[in-house]
């Protein structure tokens, strides 16, 4: 959990990019935000071999919409994650998808976006590539764990939902969103280990696409370069420039 910035030897880890909200109106205590702090001391890094950075952000729209796509242009993240508080959360909830249209509730600045829109012509609902519902299973399956989890499609029309069609929009593939419920309910640190339980699972699901990608992408070049060989083999002679250089 190094600072990269004053390390001579670059952190060439996969990167896990995980965000809190601080507090507002309701919520003088975010329990997103400690729940997020307490990240840090889980072994998060350790089982997954990943470097966490983790960040707590402004209930702000505006600041919000600046700070995403920068975040997702320097940090490149493997897996982002966006954490938030709901009062009516009685569970760890998955959010499954962010909505476009709807932002009229104000934020702690006393603002909306323009017209209630996140994105200009964006699509009105964005779907995680991450199977919420295996998620959910895996969680409610392990015994160590305090808080029981869910999946949704309602994360709301705040800011919680605000970050996360942010963040679908810069790749639907690696992000996610997870409600965590007060702490009046469950202690803080209880949710942070339920959260490190679901990226855990979330990253494997990751890594198992990217792993099917990978070899689908080498299955669709290898039969092309097994036929020259054999007929370079058949006629026993070198193989024109022009055919060696298949894109792989």
């Amino acid at each position: 959990m190094g600072d990269a910035s004053t390390s001579e030897v670059k952190d060439v880890r996969p990167l896990v990019y995980v965000t809190g909200f601080g507090p507002f109106p309701s919520h003088d205590v975010n329990a997103s935000q400690l729940a997020v702090e307490g990240l840090m001391n889980t072994d998060l890094e350790s089982e997954l071999g990943v470097k966490l950075v983790t960040e707590i952000v402004k209930v702000e729209y505006d600041y919000v919409q600046k700070i995403v796509p920068q975040r997702w242009k320097d940090l490149q993240p493997k897996l982002t994650v966006h954490v938030g508080v709901s009062g009516l959360a009685e569970t760890l909830t998955l959010e499954q998808l962010a909505h476009n249209t709807g932002y009229n509730r104000q934020d702690n600045c006393g603002c909306f976006p323009h017209k209630g829109l996140c994105v200009p012509d964006g699509d009105e609902v964005i779907q995680s590539g991450i199977r919420m519902d295996l998620i959910s299973s895996a969680i409610n399956k392990n015994n160590k764990l305090k808080l029981p989890c869910a999946k949704s499609t309602d994360p709301g029309r705040f800011l919680c939902d605000f970050i996360y069609y942010l963040s679908l929009k810069q790749d639907r593939s690696r992000s996610a969103f997870i409600h965590v419920p007060t702490l009046r309910k469950f202690l803080a640190q209880d949710i942070s280990a339920a959260i490190a339980a679901a990226i855990k699972e979330m990253y494997k699901q990751i890594v198992q696409k990217d792993h099917q990608g990978g070899e689908e992408k080498l299955n669709r070049v290898s039969p092309t370069i097994n036929k020259w060989d054999e007929n370079a083999a058949r006629e026993n002679e070198v193989l024109p420039d022009e055919k060696i250089s298949v894109a792989v």
